[in-house]
């Protein structure tokens, strides 16, 4: 199975994200930051089903073509048998706060939710894949509220059974948030990558983050793992899985 992660930046790069995706032909795609009001658009251009889990509002100064617009995870593919959702951060209920209220909130603090479903491959196996984009700290330092975000995430993922999980974690490889997730899954992501922002496109220019992610429990080996850029300010997750029997 052919998978691809790819935090797409909300709307700034539809013109690079869609033709590279509709090239590559992944069985599964996984992506971060997608507005609510794109989510059809981005079935019918794929031409797979989906799932898309609303997360909150974009308020931000980096961002101002999408203030007010609500964004969350989403997983497209071409066979989605079973599909589910957690806040572990946050509740839904937040969300349905009022705009005026959500902007009192720091952004960095925003609902977080993890998204899986099960998709069955054309030999019938069936494959358990989640996403989520995890806490931002603005200069990749380790903040106690990220590492409480990242320890119920852990607690949480124990009860899904054996799955594939990829994402934005915000959190560069090698400092604690992110080290607290890889003590308890594999983290596939090649070690010769330093980074996964993409420096051309990035606004951060100067900075070398290894936070995407391609984490994996037992039952699935990941390969073929590599990172492709000029697609958005992230570079996308591409890899190759199978399933153990």
């Amino acid at each position: 199975m052919k998978l691809i992660s790819l935090n797409i930046e909300l709307n700034r790069h539809h013109e690079l994200v869609l033709p590279f995706l509709k090239k590559e032909k992944a069985d599964v795609i996984c992506l971060q930051e997608l507005l609510e009001e794109d989510f059809e658009m981005y079935k019918n251009e794929l031409g797979m089903d989906g799932i898309h889990q609303v997360a909150g509002y974009i308020f931000d100064k980096v961002h101002v073509e999408s203030t007010g617009k609500r964004h969350g995870p989403a997983i497209f593919s071409k066979n989605i048998i079973d599909s589910g959702y957690f806040f572990y951060i946050g509740s839904l209920s937040d969300i349905e706060d009022t705009f005026d209220n959500y902007t009192k909130k720091e952004n960095h603090i925003e609902n977080r939710v993890f998204v899986w479903c099960d998709v069955k491959d054309y030999n019938g196996q069936i494959f358990r894949v989640a996403t989520s984009h995890l806490p931002i700290t603005h200069h990749g330092e380790v903040t106690p509220f990220q590492l409480e975000a990242n320890d119920i995430l852990v607690r949480q993922l124990k009860t899904l059974g054996e799955f594939i999980f990829c994402g934005d974690t915000n959190a560069p490889r090698g400092r604690e948030a992110f080290d607290r997730i890889a003590r308890e899954l594999k983290d596939n992501i090649p070690l010769q990558y330093k980074t996964s922002l993409d420096k051309k496109i990035h606004r951060a220019k100067d900075i070398d983050f290894m936070v995407d992610c391609l984490f994996t429990t037992p039952k699935y080996i990941a390969s073929a793992v590599d990172l492709k850029d000029g697609v958005s300010d992230h570079m996308a997750v591409v890899a190759e899985i199978n399933k153990l029997n």
